[in-house]
């Protein structure tokens, strides 16, 4: 029964170690300073004479991270900043937390950028202004992916340990 208990624990420490996923953000370096403090709203360009603005882009786009833009940059040009949606993005439920004081702190707007891509309405699209966090959800058809992926990974530890068991308890 020991060995039992210790082949479990080798075996789910390994699995722990293939289930960590690290997470990379990337920071645009248009006109970004290492120095400037966080509370900034607005920032010079070093590389043009454009005002800049913080913002926050979060899920499923292919470089989340910190963003410094110009100003009177709308949603859609954000998110190709970022690189653009993931395939697993659902658009239409694109939320923005407005973060300044002036403008509704805690304030939360729901976008449908699918419509706008169907309809071309650029009315559908908001201007994103200073500490804006930009959160575009997963679709949910891939929760259900992702937990499928993670059943996959126990029966594969599941599996071993029954052929480690075999083959330690065979007579």
């Amino acid at each position: 029964m020991k060995r039992f208990y210790i082949i479990l624990l080798v075996l789910l420490s390994i699995g722990m170690s293939f289930a960590q996923e690290s997470v990379r953000t990337q920071t645009s370096t248009t006109g970004r300073f290492s120095d400037r403090p966080s509370a900034s709203r607005y920032i010079l360009s070093t590389t043009s004479d454009a005002l800049l603005m913080t913002v926050k882009v979060w899920g499923e786009v292919q470089k989340p991270g910190l963003y410094d833009i110009p100003i009177g940059t709308d949603l859609v040009e954000l998110i190709s900043s970022a690189g653009g949606p993931k395939d697993t993005a659902q658009l239409s439920k694109i939320k923005i937390i407005h973060g300044s004081k002036q403008d509704q702190q805690g304030y939360v707007t729901k976008i449908n950028v699918k419509e706008f891509l169907e309809t071309g309405d650029n009315t559908l699209i908001p201007e994103i202004k200073p500490n804006d966090t930009i959160i575009v959800p997963m679709k949910p058809s891939q929760y259900i992916r992702v937990s499928m992926s993670w059943t996959q990974q126990l029966m594969a530890l599941v599996s071993a340990y029954a052929l480690a068991d075999y083959y330690i308890n065979r007579p």
